[in-house]
């Protein structure tokens, strides 16, 4: 495929960088570069906004928005007549000739200067790709925010979740095409040097008055929630008190997975060690009689590890705890259970994967895990992989990534069975980490298809919320905020009414693939890359983690 990337020469940035070169990896492509005649530089009120908060919050390293004009001007100019693809990053009138032309937009904008313009009105950002290979349905991506009131912040997030969305849209099957017609110009967003400037200060007076509130009321921080009910879920019952476990004056407790071992209930959780500045696996017993044991770390490692996704199979019991800072996704086997745990191998090597959740459907193991991309958070991304065992050979999902959504991507708990529904838990990261947890049932589940529909939502008041899980008839969640001396707090369970703000967004990207049971859910289909496994083969087993 011949592609052509339009450039500004007034903004030639590291997004655009990784964009072509990760065009460029994909076999039988030849990307080339056209620059265009008229600059639209990022206004100087943008620059001095930037310096200022690399000053303030020392900010480092090859960001999304810096200047690498001398790798872009290395690609070679398009050849002569009519290529393939071309991709309009230069908001250009004139473009070269194209047999299909994809153009982001930023909140209606084109260009970086849209997410600076949701940065200073603080608005919420939506990417639409708009192709003329389908002009009626712009691809769309909803990135999330690791800082939203910090503009560095924002850019790497959004032209990180950019860059994955291009791609998507490349790989995905269209037929025939349109003749090139340039997507719909926008009009650039005007603000005012003062505005972007009172920003950026208010952001910084805002964070040490933050810094001032921790300090005297402890600030906020994770804790668990947990109750036994062995009739009833917080899903039947719609309301339910949970007792609150919190860590201790060093650490915190987040991410709880109970299991049930000859006769005794356990709470697996991440133990967040404030003098390590990382996070460990601990295990915490629990009793019918609302008693709990102390915390008891049983996996640690040189680097981070949180969310321990424990399960039986093949008569062994099993964890996978999160990873993401070895680049890894590591398999771990009880020893003598619950307090020694030998790490086995890698299921996947040379992945930055978050929260990797297992699922055996339809005699496939299945993964459910958000990558990081570029500088992109892990929250507004998620991939699927398959195979047929355990630790055997695991293949991207076609799609991959099936979403680009900060509202309904991140796993947030093992897939449940309820009411004859598979439910997915996930994490509600478009206004912050941590923010609540959706359920999603599955609607489409395959080799080159996914489909989810939002049905549900876990509310806890004034505390965030990202992980949900029940097993044995004991039920956990995890609370974020001042929760210093809190004993108990009620959370509940709504079900999403069809027009009620977060059911009315979709689950997937792209058009829909196969009839589905529920109207909000899309099929898709594109193509990725294996990743390399690098894990010891072990017969097939009896019994599998998930529903």
């Amino acid at each position: 495929m011949r592609i052509c990337l339009s450039l500004d020469p007034s903004r030639l940035l590291r997004w655009h960088l990784w964009l072509a070169e990760a065009l460029a990896e994909v076999p039988g492509n030849e990307v080339s570069c056209a620059f265009a005649a008229g600059r639209r530089p990022l206004p100087l009120v943008c620059r001095l906004v930037l310096e200022l908060e690399r000053l303030v919050y020392g900010i480092r390293g090859k960001g999304a928005i810096d200047p690498v004009g001398a790798a872009l001007r290395c690609l070679p100019p398009p050849p002569a007549g009519q290529v393939d693809v071309v991709i309009d990053l230069s908001g250009s009138e004139l473009l070269p000739a194209g047999r299909r032309v994809l153009t982001p937009v930023f909140n209606g904008s084109p260009g970086e200067i849209g997410v600076v313009a949701a940065w200073v009105n603080h608005q919420d950002l939506l990417i639409d790709l708009h192709d003329t290979a389908r002009p009626l349905r712009p691809w769309t991506a909803r990135p999330a925010s690791a800082e939203r009131k910090v503009l560095a912040v924002r850019l790497d997030s959004a032209l990180s979740c950019a860059v994955p969305l291009i791609l998507k849209a490349l790989c995905e099957e269209t037929g025939s095409t349109a003749p090139g017609i340039p997507g719909p110009r926008t009009a650039v967003p005007s603000f005012g040097a003062l505005s972007a400037l009172a920003t950026a200060t208010g952001t910084v007076a805002t964070k040490a008055i933050g810094l001032l509130d921790a300090l005297a009321r402890g600030g906020r921080m994770w804790a668990i929630g947990w109750r036994f009910d062995e009739s009833a879920s917080l899903l039947d019952k719609g309301e339910a008190p949970f007792r609150v476990l919190a860590g201790n004056a060093g650490s915190y407790l987040a991410d709880p997975f109970p299991f049930r071992h000859q006769g005794q209930d356990f709470i697996f959780v991440e133990q967040y060690l404030y003098s390590k500045n990382r996070g460990c696996i601990a295990v915490v017993a629990v009793n019918r009689d609302g008693t709990a044991g102390a915390s008891r770390i049983v996996v640690e490692e040189p680097h981070h590890l949180s969310y321990p996704f424990v399960f039986e199979h093949d008569g062994q019991i099993w964890m996978i705890p999160e990873s993401g800072a070895a680049r890894n996704v590591s398999l771990y086997r009880a020893v003598e259970f619950p307090y020694r745990w030998t790490r086995e191998g890698c299921l996947m090597e040379g992945i930055e994967g978050y929260d990797a959740t297992p699922l055996c459907h339809d005699g496939r193991f299945w993964f459910f895990v958000s990558p990081r991309l570029w500088r992109s958070t892990s929250w507004d991304v998620l991939s699927l992989y398959h195979a047929a065992s355990l630790t055997g050979s695991w293949t991207p999902h076609a799609a991959n990534p099936v979403l680009l959504d900060a509202r309904l991507s991140r796993p947030a708990g093992a897939v449940i069975q309820h009411g004859g529904r598979m439910l997915r838990p996930v994490q509600d990261c478009a206004r912050g980490y941590g923010g609540a947890v959706t359920f999603c049932q599955i609607d489409a589940l395959g080799a080159s298809e996914f489909a989810q529909t939002p049905v549900g939502r876990i509310w806890s008041g004034a505390f965030g919320c990202h992980t949900y899980n029940r097993r044995s008839g004991l039920e956990a969640i995890d609370l974020f905020g001042n929760i210093r001396g809190l004993r108990e707090v009620t959370t509940s369970y709504r079900l999403l009414a069809p027009d009620a703000p977060v059911s009315e967004q979709r689950g997937v990207l792209g058009p829909r693939a196969a009839p589905l049971p529920t109207g909000l859910a899309s099929g898709l289909s594109a193509r990725s890359n294996v990743v390399e496994r690098k894990v010891p083969r072990r017969r097939a087993g009896r019994g599998c983690p998930g529903v």
